[in-house]
């Protein structure tokens, strides 16, 4: 597949409204676009700057503009490609997964294919979350109410900062909104370990389905010892970044589901690599997302269509925002949908990029 252009383009887009979090709050999203082409063909991704990767739009624009020039001109295999950008810019896991993206886009539609069937996946509807943020007990039981008039099935509730108070906005749920709505937990490393145990004991009669990334990334003794003595099943999230990750996870018992972002782990390929080491293992997974536009939670459907070991999907992000810059991925009865269509099944609104470009350049 010889490549004959990649463009890059960041953009930012307000949210509907301010989303906090245990670790910090955004009122914008930014990401960076990323176009390719070849054989007449144009595929798109996108890479989404984060704190758990440390990465900053400027630093994925100068990372890209690296890739630029090590890939326009050439016949390239993607995963060859990979593994050599991930040698070369081993910290620059977001900018690396939006070129992944595109060059799978790429790929499938000059095979006529769409992405999930280059990996021998089957089409199937994507059953979303919808998560709420750290608000106030009154503020989660009305987005929860509002939510599931949408259509939602699953919500995810933030917590982190105040343990007694996110214990009872999650009762809150049970007892105000739903007694058998699937609720899904994030602490995004908000608490010890003993105020982990406290959580999951208080927790036990609510039928939650999982807590996610109760403690800090690092560690990891803590991470397991929760999860061994926990009732409810326990996600690592921000421990995970890459395949490597996941086979020490796996292989000590540290946690038992993994979440799949393609920020993390720089694209379908790496979470591919990650899939790998989860059917070895028996270990089952959700994809999830980071702030992004549609083209990257699209690839994480794509990607979740590969497996059965993957049997959640947090790919909510595009919901959070004031506009959309594609067409094509559909919500229809709780569960999302790409177009039966070649590459990722989405059409981008250039027009939107377009109105939504940041004046930055890679240096």
């Amino acid at each position: 597949m010889k490549i004959e252009k990649l463009e890059y383009i960041p953009i930012a887009i307000d949210r509907s409204q301010v989303f906090k979090i245990a670790t910090g709050s955004e009122l914008t999203a930014e990401n960076v676009m990323v176009k390719v082409h070849g054989e007449d063909k144009v595929g798109w991704g996108n890479a989404s700057p984060n704190s758990v990767t440390d990465e900053t739009t400027e630093s994925i624009l100068k990372a890209i503009k690296s890739m630029k020039k090590d890939i326009e001109g050439r016949d390239i295999d993607i995963e060859e490609f990979w593994m050599e950008q991930r040698e070369k810019l081993p910290d620059d896991r977001a900018a690396l997964a939006g070129v992944d993206i595109a060059l799978y886009d790429l790929k499938a539609k000059i095979e006529g294919k769409r992405v999930f069937e280059l990996f021998e996946g089957r089409e199937k509807g994507i059953v979303t979350d919808r998560t709420i943020g750290i608000v106030s007990r009154g503020e989660t039981v009305e987005q929860a109410r509002e939510f599931m008039s949408q259509g939602f099935k699953a919500l995810k509730i933030k917590i982190g900062l105040d343990l007694f108070g996110d214990i009872r906005r999650l009762q809150s749920i049970r007892e105000e909104v739903s007694p058998t709505l699937d609720m899904w937990v994030d602490a995004n490393q908000g608490y010890t370990v003993q105020e982990s145990f406290t959580l999951c004991q208080k927790l036990n009669d609510l039928d939650i389905e999982f807590i996610e990334q109760p403690v800090m990334v690092g560690d990891e003794e803590g991470l397991k010892e929760v999860s061994l003595r926990s009732d409810i099943p326990i996600m690592a999230d921000e421990s995970i970044k890459d395949h490597k990750d996941a086979e020490r996870i796996c292989y000590n018992d540290m946690a038992n589901l993994i979440n799949i972002k393609l920020m993390k782990c720089s694209g379908i390929t790496g979470g591919r690599k990650i899939v790998d080491v989860l059917e070895d293992y028996g270990v089952n997974a959700m994809v999830g997302c980071m702030g992004e536009v549609v083209p990257s939670l699209a690839a994480a459907a794509h990607l979740h269509m590969t497996s059965g070991n993957i049997r959640y999907a947090d790919l909510d992000s595009h919901f959070m925002l004031s506009d959309n810059i594609t067409s094509g991925f559909e919500f229809k009865e709780g569960r999302l949908w790409t177009l039966d269509q070649p590459g990722l099944g989405i059409d981008i609104l250039e027009d939107k990029v377009e109105e939504y470009k940041m004046g930055l350049d890679a240096e």
